[in-house]
């Protein structure tokens, strides 16, 4: 338990600084492009995102599961080699794949009525190799342990280094000069931090990797695609979902405002992803332990640590929304009421706790599909009746739909299936599980 409270302190420390320079990065580019530029922009990087997710065929999960299950020891050197072979292998064939997919379908488009333009289609084709191998060797440094090389590179300085770009962009008029140019530098930028990790990976673990002449990689490791992980993976994408669905509503600035309500809100999530990073491994460890006393006991701990920094974030994020709204460009104060849902909305995902890495970790990945698609189709059903009537509020209020909905299924599955809580009921009288 030490360890993962150190983790966890890690974790939280560059996940402030991460959060923090995010949103200074967003804000800068919404200054620098403008309004309709950044509104581009946000359609862009959602779906550069979403395509990014879907590329890596759940090789992340896979990947720290893999590679927490197979400790440090040297015997399973060939195992972690194959592992790590593996896995970038098929995300690159999948980033492939939909990249073809995307430009297909920008193609495809004119035929069947619907005007798209292609400089938006080959901006978002640009993040995806460099966001899928960024993810990928984010969650393998942590089932190497290594929390600081996991988070730092992306999560701290590529945000100030696309920060710095922003600042010079008034002196330097190529830079980031239009949506399409600053998806390009990121996008670049994004891909050298990979390769340094990659790098730093070959080198920090080589011991680890340097099999015994003759050994054999074990037949029965999970070693292919997992379709599950693939598509519960598919959930941690549903803000991106939720923002290109509404784009197809909205005019270029309000889908920028709500871009901003989106990058405001999430600081919301910096508490339980700094949990998740930590704990994460730690669930697969006491679940492949079979100690169901042990995720009792993490997930009472956790919850406890999150409730009070959660509530306290929240009630900031809606006071003081037309304000922070305004930092972006000054029309987008008019976001506020989203932004205020939104933060509720994350509120409330933050209450249930980590159920979603929980089920993972404890082979609960069918229930987590079902449960992605069931809030994830809500959601999108509601999106062509209430983004036409009511706007970005609209859009905010079917995302709170989606993420009430997983919420309370996760936490649920958890209590029946595990006898676990991770939720702050585990905090009330009567509350706490014994597996």
């Amino acid at each position: 338990m030490k360890k993962l409270m150190l983790g966890s302190v890690l974790s939280a420390g560059l996940k402030v600084a991460s959060a923090g320079l995010t949103f200074l990065m967003f804000m800068l580019l919404a200054r620098v492009l403008g309004a309709e530029e950044y509104g581009l922009f946000a359609s862009m990087f959602a779906l550069g995102t979403i395509g990014a997710i879907t590329a890596l065929f759940g090789q992340h999960t896979l990947s720290i599961k893999t590679l927490s299950a197979l400790g440090d020891g040297p015997e399973r050197a060939a195992d972690r080699r194959f592992a790590l072979r593996r896995s970038f292998q098929i995300t690159l064939v999948g980033a492939v794949l939909v990249i073809g997919a995307i430009l297909g379908a920008g193609m495809a488009a004119p035929v069947l009525g619907f005007d798209v333009n292609p400089v938006y289609l080959i901006g978002a084709c640009a993040l995806v190799i460099p966001f899928a191998l960024a993810e990928l060797v984010s969650h393998q440094y942590r089932g190497f342990g290594s929390i600081l090389w996991a988070l730092a590179p992306r999560d701290v300085l590529w945000r100030a280094i696309v920060l710095l770009a922003c600042l010079g962009a008034a002196s330097l008029p190529f830079v980031f000069r239009d949506a399409f140019t600053a998806m390009i530098g990121i996008s670049l930028v994004l891909m050298a931090l990979v390769v340094v990790q990659l790098i730093a990976m070959l080198i920090r673990y080589r011991d680890q990797f340097a099999a015994q002449p003759g050994a054999q990689v074990t037949a029965t490791m999970p070693w292919g695609v997992s379709a599950w992980m693939w598509v519960a993976s598919l959930g941690t994408m549903g803000a991106s979902l939720n923002l290109s669905a509404a784009a197809l509503f909205l005019p270029p600035d309000q889908i920028g405002a709500y871009f901003a309500a989106q990058k405001t809100s999430q600081l919301l999530q910096l508490p339980i992803i700094a949990i998740n990073i930590a704990a994460t491994p730690v669930f697969a460890r006491l679940h492949s332990q079979n100690d169901i006393s042990g995720l009792c006991d993490v997930g009472r701990k956790l919850a406890m640590l999150i409730a009070g920094p959660l509530a306290i974030g929240a009630a900031i994020l809606i006071f003081f929304a037309p304000d922070l709204l305004s930092l972006f460009d000054p029309s987008f104060a008019a976001a506020a009421l989203a932004l205020s849902i939104l933060a509720g909305s994350y509120l409330l995902i933050g209450l249930g706790g980590p159920t979603r890495p929980l089920m993972l970790m404890s082979n609960g990945e069918r229930p987590v599909v079902r449960m992605t698609l069931i809030s994830e189709a809500v959601g999108l059903m509601l999106i062509p009746i209430l983004v036409p009537a009511f706007g970005i509020v609209g859009a905010a209020l079917a995302a709170l739909v989606v993420r009430v909905l997983f919420t309370l299924q996760t936490v649920a599955w958890c209590r029946t299936k595990l006898g676990v809580d991770t939720s702050i009921l585990s905090l009330l009288p009567g509350g706490r599980q014994t597996g």
